[in-house]
């Protein structure tokens, strides 16, 4: 594996690029689709089925159209209002298991909690938690009782350097891959380091014209990441003061570790949404040009299904598109209806939260920015999307609460439809890079930030039955 340093592209006139600014104070999206539907002629629509669906095919693409849930509110799946388990945070200490010996302290054991890449609750109902605060994945028994401390800093067997990402490989394997792009080291849930696999970076940008060490992966199962990669126009000029729009595009392409042959997932997708700073605010703020507003509007990517599928979201429309490994479109799964307005009180109110967080912070230019953000007209289709481990699409989006944050999720079935709405929690990065989530047959694990910005667990119980 080489060594060399990462280099980043930046537009000129966009001071700030790194999701982390914003996201500190504080997907990649998911969709699952099968094959369960027989296939009609091209153009020729199905019938609408009680449940509000229409399925129909255009040039071998199945298309699902999703005029309503099929099960109405306060009928379907719920949440419990409160935590069954909270990992972390100074009010929750932890516990080290006696047989290791260890004498940290209930505040350094809370602390263990800290940048978290990934969550995954294991066969046996332990919690696995990849931290690159202290290069660790970490192991905690239901109780909370921490069990295992799997790895370490360092570029030797079984070590991280910058940890990127965790995957559970049931019923037994976990996945840690380091920064750029690799490589991946492989243990058992009892923390042996069962294998190592190099990566080649350097055959991967030189597949991957303006890819960067640093452009961002997603793991596939099979050992093989899709990487993002973002197109600058040299040409691009920065709208007028206090523009909202869409930059740069970007392009996904899987990676075969075995041939680094990239293969395009889809044409090319919108990148974040961002603001053109007024002049006055830039200066007396120093804040730069262009930035995000808070990550509430992108393109979103996810993994998942059986075989493994990519799907890949714009964020703006109620479509996400499914995209087989060699790139072939399988599936568009779509859903009708209008935009959810944004009202005064529901922007004030995200204002708030934003500019409130930030000052705890100390970061009161942050604030200031988070204040004087224009109102959207209207709410993106998607905030997040997680695929459980049954195959469900769980969507986070907007509900006319009020609250200015998503705070509900849709849930659809691995063949695209959709099955209901439920409550979620209230939090603008839930479930999005730099605050992973987890979502199986009956728990929601979440990664959420104190008033203070400390990280910690959350595990919610599902309840099915309706």
């Amino acid at each position: 594996m080489d060594s060399d340093e990462p280099t980043s592209q930046m537009h000129p006139g966009i001071a700030t690029r790194s999701r982390a600014s914003l996201a500190a104070i504080a997907a990649f999206p998911i969709i699952l689709g099968g094959f369960g539907c027989e296939a009609d002629s091209p153009g020729q629509a199905r019938p609408a089925s009680p449940q509000g669906v229409t399925i129909h095919d255009s040039a071998s693409v199945e298309i699902v159209e999703n005029h309503a849930p099929e099960r109405s509110p306060g009928s379907f799946w719920s949440l419990s209002p409160e935590p069954e388990f909270v990992l972390g945070g100074a009010e929750h200490g932890l516990a080290w298991d006696e047989e290791w010996g260890d004498s940290r302290t209930r505040e350094e054991l809370a602390a263990l909690i800290f940048e978290v890449k990934g969550v995954a609750r294991l066969a046996d109902h332990r919690i696995a938690v990849l931290s690159a605060g202290v290069h660790q994945v970490l192991v905690f028994e239901p109780s909370g009782q921490l069990s295992r401390a799997i790895g370490g800093r360092g570029p030797g067997p079984g070590e991280f350097v910058r940890p990127q990402h965790m995957q559970y490989l049931p019923p037994d394997t976990l996945a840690v891959w380091d920064h750029w792009m690799g490589p991946v080291s492989y243990f058992d849930t009892t923390g042996t380091l069962l294998t190592e696999r190099p990566s080649d970076r350097r055959r991967t940008l030189a597949s991957l014209p303006d890819a960067t060490a640093e452009s961002p992966t997603t793991p596939l199962p099979d050992g093989s990441f899709v990487v993002a990669v973002e197109h600058w126009d040299p040409d691009f000029a920065r709208p007028a003061d206090g523009t909202m729009f869409r930059y740069p595009s970007v392009q996904f392409s899987r990676i075969d570790p075995g041939t680094y042959i990239p293969v395009p997932l889809g044409g090319s997708w919108d990148g974040p949404e961002v603001w053109a700073v007024p002049q006055r605010i830039h200066e007396e703020h120093e804040l730069p040009d262009v930035a995000e507003p808070g990550m509430v509007l992108d393109s979103h990517i996810a993994v998942g299904g059986d075989p493994p599928m990519v799907y890949i979201s714009n964020g703006d429309r109620n479509e996400i598109q499914q995209v087989a490994l060699d790139g072939t479109l399988v599936r568009s799964i779509r859903r009708s209806g209008d935009p959810l307005a944004v009202t005064p009180r529901a922007d004030q109110a995200r204002k708030q939260y934003l500019a409130a967080l930030a000052e705890s912070l100390g970061q009161t230019d942050v604030a200031a920015f988070s204040r004087a953000l224009p109102r959207r007209d209207t709410y993106p289709a998607v905030a997040a999307l997680v695929v459980d481990t049954e195959g469900h699409l769980w969507v986070r989006e907007w509900s006319a609460s009020e609250t200015g944050m998503p705070d509900q999720w849709s849930v659809f079935s691995p063949e695209g439809r959709w099955l209901g709405v439920l409550e979620g929690i209230a939090e603008p990065w839930l479930c999005r890079v730099g605050a992973p989530c987890w979502i199986d047959r009956d728990m929601l694990v979440i990664t959420r930030r104190d008033e203070l910005g400390r990280e910690r667990l959350e595990g919610y119980r599902i309840d099915r039955e309706g």
